[in-house]
This record gives C-alpha cells, sequence and structure tokens, in this order.
C-alpha cells in the first residue's frame, strides 16, 4: 500500500470501462437483453442492458491488479458480485422486487459476516441491523436512482470520487483506492449512457454500485467509539444526499397517492424537473450539481468545527427539503390539470399540495422554527465565546434554552407568523416576521431577568441570537419562493414575449407570469415610451427601448408574442401597436388592468 497510486487506481477501471461498454453493448443486442419501452419506463428507444457487466469487470480486474483483495475486501466483493450475478438475471428474465430485496439483505449480511462491525458497546448486538439497513437502503436508492440516462452513474462517480477524498484526509488507503477505482469504472462507462443513453447498466450496475459505496461508505466508521460514530456517519449521510433523497421522495409520494412503493412510475425528482420543463441533460447537471455541493459539505467536516458544519448541513437539508415542496406541489398540479377535465372545480379536493402541504404545512413550519431557535441560540453562544468558554458557559446554555424554546414558539404563535402562504410571501411578510422575532427576543430576555435576574448572561449572546433567528426565520419563508424561480427559471421551450408598458400593469403580467408555472411564457423584456424608464428593470427584466424598436427585437430574439399593458396608450396608440405586431406577424393580445 506505499505505493499507492491515485491516477492508476483511477486511470485503469476508466479505460477498461471505457473499452468494455461498447463490447458488452453488442453481446448484449446478440442475446435480446435489451430495455424495450413501457408506459412506466422513461426512455422511448429500444436500448441494450448488461451496461453493469463493464463497470464490474473493470472494477475487479483493477482490484486483483492492484492487490486490494484483504479481509474486509472480500466481504465487500462477495455481496457485490452476488447483486450483481442477481441484477443480470433481473435483466434477462424480471424477478419480484420481494425476491430481489431478500437477495439485498443477504449481500447485505455478508461484509457484516467478514468482520464489517463498528466498534459499539452492547457486543455489537444493536448495530448490526442498522448495518445492514444502511447497505439495503443505500443499494436500493442508486437502483430508483437509475431513471434517467446518465442520473444514477453520474452520481455515483460523484459520491465515489467525495468517499476517496474523506477517506484520504482519515487516513484509511485501502477503502480510498476502492473509492476511486468505483469512481474510474462508473466514469469510464457515462460516456455511452449520457443522453442519448446507448446502453444502459440495468440492475446488475445499479445495485452493484449501490451496494459498493454504501459498504465503503460504513466501513470508515469501523472500529471508532460511540462518541465518533454519529458524527462519522454523517459524512456518508451528506455524500449520499441525493439518491437518498430522492428515494424518500418517491416514497413518501407514492404513498400520499396510494400507490405502492416497489411500483415503477415516472414520479422521480428527475421526472419531474423535465415535466416541470427543464431539459434533460439540465436536469442531469443540476442533480449533479446538488450532490457535488453536499459532498463539498460532507469534507469540510474534517477541517470545521462540527456544530458549523452541522448548521451548514441542516440549512443544507432545509434547502432540499423545500426544493422537493415545491417540485411535488407544481407537477402534482400538472398531473392533475392533465387528468382531471373539472380541474378549475375540483382542485381543492384533488391536489396533493392541498391535501397534504398546505393543510399541513404549520406542523412543517413550526418543527423547522423550534430546530432554528435551538440553532441560533447554539450558535451564538459559540460565536460569542468560542470553544474554550464555550463549554464554560454550558451550564447557561442548558438553564435557559427551555426557557427560550417555549417563549419564542408562544410568541410566534400568539402574533400569526403561521398565517401566511409561502408562495405568496411579500415585503409586508418581511415587516411581520422582523417584528416577531424581536418580540420573541425582547420576551425571551424579559423571562430570563425575572426568572434568573439575568445574571452570568451575555448581551452579546442575545444580540447575535435575534439576529441569527432573524436570518434563518427570514430565509425558511422566502426560500419557497426563491427555489421556486430559480428551477422555474431553467425551463426551455418557453414562448418568447416582449411587454409593452413598464407600468403597473405591465408590474402586474410580470409577477402573474412568474406566479402561475403552467404559463410557459419566457419575458424577454419591456418596451415603453418613456425614455427615462429604457435600461431600467422591473422585476429583473430590462426595459429595451421604445415602440420603433419592436421589429427589430422581435427579429432578433426570436419574440413569438407581445402583451400591450398600457391602459394609458389609447385607442388609436394601440392600434398602431397592433399594425407593428401584424407586420412582424407576432401574435398580440391587450391588458387593461386587473378590473378588466
Amino acid at each position: 500500500m506505499e505505493n499507492f497510486n491515485p491516477l492508476l487506481a483511477f486511470s485503469a477501471p476508466f479505460f477498461l470501462s471505457l473499452i468494455f461498454t461498447p463490447l458488452v453493448r453488442a453481446l448484449a443486442m446478440k442475446l435480446g437483453i435489451i430495455a424495450y419501452p413501457r408506459a412506466d419506463r422513461w426512455h422511448k428507444n429500444p436500448t441494450a442492458l448488461m451496461g453493469g457487466t463493464a463497470i464490474y469487470l473493470a472494477f475487479l480486474i483493477t482490484s486483483i491488479w492492484l492487490g486490494l483483495l484483504n479481509r474486509n475486501f472480500l466481504g465487500l466483493l462477495a455481496g457485490a458480485s452476488l447483486l450483481f450475478i442477481i441484477g443480470l438475471i433481473d435483466d434477462k428474465i424480471r424477478i419480484t422486487p420481494y425476491f430481489k430485496l431478500f437477495v439485498q439483505i443477504i449481500a447485505a449480511c455478508i461484509p457484516v459476516f467478514w468482520g464489517l462491525i463498528i466498534g459499539l458497546p452492547f457486543n455489537n448486538i444493536f448495530i448490526i441491523p442498522l448495518m445492514i439497513f444502511w447497505i439495503v437502503g443505500v443499494t436500493n436508492s442508486f437502483n430508483l436512482l437509475d431513471n434517467i440516462d446518465g442520473l444514477a452513474c453520474g452520481i455515483a462517480a460523484i459520491t465515489a470520487f467525495m468517499l476517496f477524498v474523506s477517506l484520504s484526509i482519515s487516513g484509511e488507503i485501502i477503502l480510498s483506492m476502492v473509492s476511486l477505482v468505483i469512481c474510474g469504472a462508473a466514469l469510464g462507462f457515462l460516456p455511452y449512457n449520457f443522453s442519448r443513453a446507448r446502453i444502459f447498466m440495468g440492475d446488475s450496475g445499479s445495485m452493484f454500485l449501490g451496494f459498493s459505496l454504501a459498504v465503503v461508505s460504513i466501513s470508515s466508521a469501523s472500529g471508532k467509539h460511540i462518541t465518533n460514530v454519529l458524527t462519522t456517519m454523517l459524512i456518508p449521510v451528506l455524500i449520499l444526499g441525493v439518491p437518498i433523497f430522492d428515494t424518500l421522495f418517491v416514497m413518501i409520494g407514492r404513498k400520499l397517492k396510494g400507490r405502492s412503493m416497489f411500483e415503477g412510475g415516472k414520479d422521480h425528482t428527475s421526472h419531474r424537473l423535465v415535466m416541470l420543463g427543464i431539459p434533460q441533460k439540465r436536469t442531469v447537471l443540476l442533480l449533479y450539481f446538488l450532490s457535488t455541493v453536499f459532498g463539498l459539505i460532507a469534507l469540510l467536516y474534517a477541517k470545521t468545527n462540527l456544530l458549523i458544519i452541522s448548521i451548514i448541513a441542516f440549512c443544507s437539508f432545509v434547502v432540499l427539503l423545500y426544493f422537493g415542496f415545491f417540485l411535488f406541489e407544481i407537477t402534482s398540479i400538472k398531473e392533475d390539470c392533465k387528468t382531471n377535465l373539472k380541474f378549475q372545480e375540483n382542485f381543492a379536493d384533488k391536489t396533493v399540495l392541498n391535501s397534504f402541504f398546505l393543510h399541513k404545512r404549520k406542523i412543517v413550519e413550526l418543527l423547522l422554527d423550534f430546530a432554528f431557535i435551538c440553532i441560533a441560540y447554539y450558535a451564538a453562544y459559540f460565536l460569542r465565546f468560542e470553544d474554550t468558554l464555550f463549554t464554560s458557559n454550558s451550564a447557561l446554555l442548558r438553564e435557559s434554552l427551555p426557557w427560550i424554546i417555549v417563549v419564542k414558539l408562544l410568541v410566534f404563535f400568539s402574533f400569526g407568523l403561521y398565517r401566511g402562504v409561502w408562495r405568496y410571501i411579500g415585503i409586508s411578510d418581511f415587516f411581520t416576521i422582523f417584528k416577531v422575532v424581536s418580540l420573541g427576543s425582547l420576551a425571551s430576555i424579559l423571562v430570563l431577568t425575572f426568572a434568573y435576574r439575568f445574571e452570568g448572561y451575555s448581551r452579546a449572546v442575545f444580540f447575535i441570537d435575534w439576529l441569527l433567528l432573524l436570518f434563518l426565520i427570514l430565509g425558511s419563508r422566502f426560500l419557497f419562493r426563491l427555489v421556486g424561480e430559480f428551477l422555474l427559471n431553467m425551463r426551455k421551450g418557453l414562448k418568447n414575449i416582449l411587454i409593452f408598458g413598464a407600468g403597473d400593469t405591465g408590474e402586474m403580467v410580470i409577477r402573474e407570469i412568474k406566479k402561475n408555472k403552467f404559463m410557459h411564457y419566457n419575458v424577454l423584456g419591456f418596451i415603453d415610451d418613456n425614455p427615462k424608464k429604457i435600461g431600467s428593470r422591473i422585476h429583473g427584466i430590462m426595459v429595451l427601448g421604445d415602440r420603433s424598436k419592436i421589429k427589430k427585437l422581435v427579429k432578433a430574439l426570436d419574440v413569438k408574442e407581445v402583451i400591450i399593458a398600457a391602459p394609458t396608450l389609447g385607442n388609436s396608440g394601440e392600434v398602431q401597436i397592433i399594425n407593428i405586431c401584424q407586420e412582424c406577424a407576432v401574435e398580440y393580445r391587450t391588458i387593461k388592468g386587473i378590473f378588466d
């Protein structure tokens, strides 16, 4: 192991996988092991399976060549090989999900039996089922994630590389080498699997990659004391954040709709992003980016204070939670639009949003606010006193935190913090949150003064706590809207439009377009005859010029429609704009105002 060469450990499986994949594809086509389009599958053309064979062979040959066959690694290899074989059989003849789950549990027991045991007390009785559950869960996460071209393979490569860096930092040489071999094998297959895929890796590849990454990630905690295990396990949870999120997202969504969690479907995160209007390649790259971000957060653990990285990790999961909420809301509404002709009449009864999210959102808000109150208070003490003095002030923190939680939640509830709707949040809500958080902080200080005479407490701590809590509460409320606008701005295939009139009516139109996700409009700019407005922006959209620029802009920007939103224009002025639109052969419509 002293001759560990990262470049060799990566390049060997990469080139082997790159060479083997077209050969495996030709074999799969000859044997008829092909995935044909189905109602519950995303692909639309017959595509060869067995791609996992190239990944497995590249991994196996490189591992033998590099001499990685020690005791623990043999357990990983045996379990992964079993799932690879079962996956190959499933690619040819369908195996029931229950039998696959049975085999996955057997495979997960192999590395545990082989010596993969975390060093915990209680004779390791309770940790064994948790380890098996983790391995089976991550294996199925990658199996479910393999639902769109290039997604599971790319996420596996990113995950393996992040594990390599993390394990290298902690000195786990053999495990880091195994991770790098997995990364190289997956990346060598990716060019053939990225959109449009010429070959799928099938269950043989997805279960092999998921199982291997699960075992490697949990092996990093092997032999650690119980005080370090929970923090050590935070790293693989973060690194594997995207597949774990997708699995939970699908399971909860199917449960809410009364569907079996084992059946196939087009309800994964990637499918819903494409349904939203985001191109398939851009969808995959977005999920690559999210996986990389969570991996980088995990790597900060080795260099950053545990409290700080835990706060960052929690806030990241909150972003992912809102991402899921928005995606579930808008795509569920869109599904109802396709299947329900009386959608407007039955909207309140039909959509998951109204039956679950709107009615239950107060519970979500309350739980998040509880977490934010604790985070802000802990962080305030840490920022004020840092490590040494933070420990000496821990008694004051424990003494006051229950009061802080009770008082602030009572103030939040009493002053209407839970009456707003996230997607309609605006400036008035900003002042409401500012007022309620400030009152909560003042009330907390008064209660502590009455109970303990405020002896020993730092005024700076409560100022920092107020500032942090205000930022967290504001961020949590505005985040849902920001995530929605970010995703909607990634869409393609939208109708390019111009808005004539950069006044109140034009501003109303742009707000409605941004708010209504079913309007597939891409607003390129405003047109206005007032020279003082040219160059200014409304909701980020620039005023491009006056009416004399319409013809030039229509041609240059491929404009398909002009919305005339200028009530003071007058009949003659309106006719002139309509004539210009007709000369340019673009559609037009006139909006006088809200009362019209």
